[in-house]
């Protein structure tokens, strides 16, 4: 099967690259245009102190001419050190020793390019053959060609350098983001199936009962699919969309307990359009009903209080149960999900779990502007 998109994704991703690319070259242009200016003064300076009686046309023409003549071969050298010579000796391709002569052999030809550049011009074409040259190569002219050689190429392999390494960092944090998210997506339809599992036995127990609740129940099940399959999707989504879930969920829970079980759910929200990661709180309700109410033979509670102020919000809920095989960290499925999940999610929260006097406790503290900032 074959399918083809649409023309404007094509030239949207053209036209990105094109800018991408553009912008590379700019850059480029802008740092070998402030060095050939660098050159440019410190060819001025010199040679206004070593001739004061020159025209300062004649210094504008010669230091332009000098700058630019011998900053060729510079620029050449730094553009092969940072896309072969050096390249390949960092990534360690071919002989370490072939790649240090083949440096040498290239910097030393650059190096006589730029002494006979430098002779012939200032001997013949610019200050008006005034400038007295020594011979080509001179060794403290060729020391002077080796410092700016090597002061461009260095400047310009160190900014490369820095760039590769921002790149690197740069994907490194995209791959750990996109694993964090796959993990967070596994924890969430870790849960989808343990929650489907439960609420289907709910219904289940309603219908060998031949119950006239079961329609409420598989209406209240296809509302809370219909939220887990669209809603939760979303990496945050308000607290007042959080509580109405949490009230839905509970509302099917109450059609199998019925006046056995006796629920409290208090909320005091100051904001309810405050974001916060979605189904973050069903494992730990999820769980006072399988391991507290279902697994109690007398009356049995949960009791439930949200609070939220500002960027704090609090949850706690408690639970009956009778004996404390019941607890069983093995079969706290929800406990373990919301621990990993706070750790990917949020770096400043707390969860604090007592169990005493057939107590069953949870007590979770999120400071919510610290979501995405691990």
């Amino acid at each position: 099967m074959s399918f083809t998109l649409p023309g404007s994704f094509f030239v949207s991703y053209d036209f990105l690259a094109d800018f991408r690319r553009m912008k590379r070259v700019l850059l480029h242009i802008g740092f070998w245009s402030f060095y050939i200016i660098f050159c440019m003064a410190t060819e001025y300076m010199w040679a206004k102190g070593a001739m004061p009686d020159l025209s300062t046309f004649e210094l504008l023409k010669g230091m332009i001419i000098v700058a630019v003549s011998t900053s060729i071969p510079e620029i050449g050298f730094s553009y092969y050190m940072m896309y072969s010579g050096f390249e390949r000796v960092l990534r360690k391709k071919g002989s370490l020793a072939f790649n240090i002569i083949s440096i040498l052999v290239v910097f030393s030809a650059c190096i006589v390019l730029v002494r006979v550049i430098t002779h012939y011009i200032l001997g013949h074409v610019v200050y008006d053959g005034r400038m007295a040259q020594p011979a080509v190569f001179d060794p403290l002219i060729i020391s002077r060609s080796i410092i700016f050689m090597g002061f461009a190429a260095g400047i310009s392999v160190s900014i490369r350098l820095l760039r590769n390494q921002l790149i690197a960092k740069e994907r490194e944090k995209n791959l750990i983001r996109e694993k964090l998210s796959t993990e967070i997506q596994l924890l969430r339809n870790q849960l989808h199936p343990h929650f489907l599992f439960n609420t289907l036995n709910n219904i289940y127990a309603l219908t060998r009962k031949k119950s006239d609740l079961a329609p409420e129940a598989v209406l209240k099940l296809s509302e809370l699919l219909s939220f887990m399959l669209y809603e939760s999707r979303k990496d945050t989504i308000p607290v007042s969309q959080e509580m109405a879930f949490l009230e839905d969920y509970i509302s099917l829970e109450r059609i199998r307990y019925d006046e056995r079980l006796k629920i409290s759910f208090e909320k005091d929200v100051k904001d309810p359009t405050k974001p916060i990661a979605s189904l973050l709180l069903l494992p730990l309700v999820e769980n006072a009903f399988k391991h507290g109410a279902s697994e109690t033979r007398f009356d049995s509670f949960i009791n439930i209080r949200l609070k939220q102020d500002r960027e704090v919000f609090q949850f706690s809920i408690e639970n009956s149960f009778e004996t404390a095989k019941s607890m069983n960290d093995n079969q706290q499925i929800g406990l373990n999900n919301i621990r990993r999940q706070l750790e990917l999610l949020y770096n400043d929260y707390s969860l604090d779990v007592n169990c005493n006097d057939n107590t069953f406790g949870v007590n979770l503290y999120l400071n919510l502007h610290s979501y995405g900032k691990n």
